[in-house]
């Protein structure tokens, strides 16, 4: 019995061993099957497994550093992990890693720096470090890493293109910006100051409108190249937008030599499209002042300096000074003001009378335009239309001015007939020419205002048609096909050549003022007038002499055959009410010149209160 009792319990016990040997087995073999599967996955990752000790020696490297870093598995065991790393991320990883070591709380950490390739470059990386150091399987820090070199390189070309023009590759206007109120803090923290430049391109519309777009481009390419070398290093330029340029210069430098060396630069030709194009720039300089003067004060002055170095020409330079902001803002005022002018209707055409000289009555009008601006008056073309041109204003403008025109002379034509009947001489802007809807724009005046199209004379000056020949000459013959006659105003002035004249399809001549100044003294302007009036006459053309304020220069375009004349000696440009009242004591008596009378005003008999005008 006692037997029994042992042998069953032996058989027990050996079921149990058998059973706890069994299961022994089986968890070896599943702790087998999943190292040889973690082994399989850590060797054929591409992430790269490194293990290094507290100390930062490498311990174990996966076979995937290979294809990431160039080294083989076994070439870095026993190393520092410290020696692959770049110099500005060595803290950084030294610090995480300590942290981790000494339980900051962290199991794990994230972070991204450079590791050294086998080649010598850098590679970026981005790693999840563990604290597996009370693992006794591995005692170490683990780090799993992939190559994040692609991402990087998009980021930073994605943050490059957010701050850098993208046709010049300049910085652009949110960078400069950025830097500049940099470079303000850390100079008044030192006391010091910095310098701003700003550059406009002068004319740069023209060629945009005359050329085309792709060589408006290309011309910015080339200013930016120019100014690029005019910089130092520590310098920044920056493209703000369309033809204006910056530059910062942060330790203040010598602004007005920097100016110099860029004005002196835009001399030598630009080669634009198989052209030869002559550019210069407008050059605005201000300095940081110690007064908390921030990113916009300074540009805003800058901009200020700019404009003044405009009005002084093309090609000069300016320092900020105070009064510019004044002037400045006034400007900034008209701008607004002068987009609303056209809405409000405050535009005016004035007319001055153009006279036949064999008979001395009045043959026809220039139309000029004025602003009666609410506040400052009446202001002449000199005060506007420079900004109506950099606005784009000019162009609504000239259509209003060319659409009023002829319709006050269909109503003069109605009310005054003569023989041949009364023109109205217009001129057209630089702009105007180049638009595409001016032929448009003249067809609706004529058919809108009933005026016959030969009694519309369209003025050009002679440096417009300069600037792009083939293109003015296409524009004129569609114009010309309308049957309006076409003048060429300031003739002389530009690059006259019996050439190019002969090729314009043009009715007449106008010999500007400055060539009538010495007239009637017998010496070189007596010639120059009587060879432009001959030219004029072999070509068929009818020869205008305007800016006539002397009796004596009446006389000599008298002897000289010239065809029509006009100026303050006859009447200033007058609002159609004056003309109007001129009209009626003038249509039968006609002009008569005073002889003897050469006072530097000129008599202006047909606004003289003998003749009823104020």
């Amino acid at each position: 019995m006692l037997f029994l009792l042992v042998l069953t319990r032996m058989s027990g016990l050996v079921r149990l061993l058998s059973e706890s040997l069994t299961r022994g087995r089986e968890a070896e073999a599943k702790r087998r099957e999943s190292e040889a599967r973690f082994r399989s996955l850590v060797q054929n990752s591409s992430d790269v497994i490194t293990v290094t000790d507290a100390r930062g020696l490498i311990t174990y490297q996966s076979p995937a550093v290979f294809a990431i870093l160039g080294y083989a598995s076994d070439e870095l065991g026993g190393r520092r992990l410290e020696e692959l790393l770049h110099s500005e991320d060595a803290d950084q990883v030294a610090t995480v890693c300590h942290a981790l070591v000494q339980g900051d709380g962290r199991d794990q950490a994230r972070l991204e720096f450079r590791l050294a390739h086998r080649d010598g470059s850098w590679v970026d990386v981005e790693a999840t470090v563990a604290n597996s150091i009370d693992d006794p399987s591995v005692r170490g820090l683990v780090f799993n890493t992939r190559d994040v070199s692609e991402r990087k390189e998009l980021e930073e070309q994605l943050t490059h293109q957010a701050f850098h023009d993208p046709l010049t590759d300049l910085a652009n206007r949110s960078l400069f910006r950025d830097r500049v109120d940099h470079a303000l803090a850390l100079r008044r923290s030192l006391d010091q100051s910095i310098s701003v430049l700003f550059l406009d391109v002068d004319d740069f519309k023209t060629v945009n409108d005359s050329l085309g777009h792709s060589a408006g481009d290309e011309l910015l390419l080339e200013v930016a190249d120019r100014m690029r070398l005019c910089l130092r290093d520590g310098d920044t330029g920056a493209r703000l937008g369309g033809d204006e340029f910056a530059i910062l210069l942060e330790d203040g430098g010598d602004p007005p030599a920097v100016a110099e060396r860029l004005i002196e630069a835009f001399k030598t030709p630009f080669r634009v499209q198989g052209k030869e194009l002559t550019v210069s720039v407008s050059i605005g300089i201000a300095r940081s002042a110690q007064n908390g003067d921030g990113v916009d004060e300074l540009l805003r002055n800058a901009d200020a300096a700019m404009y003044a170095a405009k009005g002084r020409g093309k090609g000069f330079y300016e320092s900020f000074e105070q009064d510019m902001h004044t002037t400045a803002m006034r400007r900034l005022d008209l701008e607004g003001d002068l987009r609303r002018a056209i809405h409000r209707k405050e535009f005016r055409v004035h007319y001055q009378p153009i006279v036949g000289l064999a008979g001395g009555r009045i043959a026809g009008f220039e139309a000029l335009v004025r602003w009666a601006h609410p506040s400052r008056g009446l202001l002449s073309p000199a005060d506007f239309i420079g900004m109506a041109e950099e606005t784009g204003m000019i162009v609504p403008i000239g259509r209003w001015v060319l659409r009023e025109a002829c319709r006050q002379a269909t109503v003069w034509q109605t009310e005054w007939p003569n023989d041949p009947p009364l023109t109205i001489s217009v001129n057209l802007s630089a702009e105007q020419l180049d638009s595409s809807d001016l032929v448009r724009d003249v067809k609706a005046a004529l058919r809108q205002s009933g005026l016959p199209a030969e009694s519309l004379v369209l003025g050009i000056t002679e440096s417009v048609l300069m600037r792009d020949t083939e293109k003015a000459i296409a524009r004129l013959d569609k114009l010309k096909s309308l049957g309006v006659r076409l003048a060429i105003d300031d003739f002389g002035t530009g690059f006259s050549s019996l050439a190019y004249l002969q090729n314009l399809p043009c009715d007449s001549l106008k010999v500007p003022k400055p060539f009538l100044d010495g007239l009637g003294d017998g010496g070189q302007a007596t010639s120059l007038v009587r060879g432009i009036i001959e030219l004029g006459r072999t070509l068929g053309l009818t020869v205008v002499a305007e800016g006539v304020e002397q009796a004596r220069q009446w006389e000599s375009l008298e002897a000289l055959s010239c065809d029509l004349v006009q100026g303050y000696y006859f009447a200033r440009p007058q609002s159609s009410e004056r003309i109007d009242a001129l009209l009626r004591r003038h249509a039968v008596t006609g002009i008569t010149a005073p002889r003897g009378s050469n006072g530097s005003n000129g008599s202006d008999p047909l606004a003289s209160p003998a003749a009823g005008l104020p």
